[in-house]
């Protein structure tokens, strides 16, 4: 294998349809540290699986789509939840 190779990470939905996410784009929707606890609180049972690469698994998140976590944003890491 090449030495300037990057990693992706492949994930496979219900009807056996692939996505392929480089490393880069994962790195895009890195969650700000201050998020981390909004994260484990809509976690249901997490429980971290080890998968290559050094990623884990750690759930499906379930979000209403007013949560401020459900929509994407071009910068890097999630913004943290805030409260009124």
């Amino acid at each position: 294998m090449p030495e300037n190779t990057s990693q992706a990470l492949v994930i496979v939905d219900a009807e056996d349809n692939y996505y392929v996410l480089p490393r880069e784009v994962v790195e895009t929707a890195k969650a700000a540290p201050e998020a981390r606890a909004a994260i484990e609180a809509h976690l249901r049972d997490t429980a971290h699986v080890p998968l290559a690469g050094g990623y884990s698994f750690a759930g499906v998140l379930r979000l209403t789509p007013e949560s401020e976590m459900a929509h994407y944003t071009p910068e890097a890491l999630w913004p943290a939840p805030t409260t009124s």
